[in-house]
């Protein structure tokens, strides 16, 4: 089994010796521990944590050029396809 871009697979040891860069990772990264090569848990972040990154984050495009709303409407508008696609 592959973890996924937003998973990472660590050991114990590995765990024990970035306790501190893995917890700065936390909110971005779910961790899948191992010991001695066998998955024993998983490590991820608080539902409050996640929240208050996505507060933290939250107003970031004002003053850009993406606090455009007309840029929004294109971007999120629904693209119909004009011929069938045949497999």
């Amino acid at each position: 089994m592959t973890a996924l871009p937003f998973e990472r697979i660590i050991s114990l040891d590995e765990l024990r010796r970035n306790l501190g860069e893995i917890k700065k990772e936390l909110p971005y990264v779910t961790f899948i521990l191992t010991d001695r090569g066998n998955r024993i848990g998983i490590l991820t972040a608080t539902r409050e944590m996640k929240r208050e990154l996505m507060k933290s984050t939250a107003g970031s495009f004002k003053g850009t050029e993406l606090e455009n709303e007309t840029l929004w409407k294109e971007v999120l508008r629904k693209h119909s396809r004009k011929e069938k696609i045949t497999i």
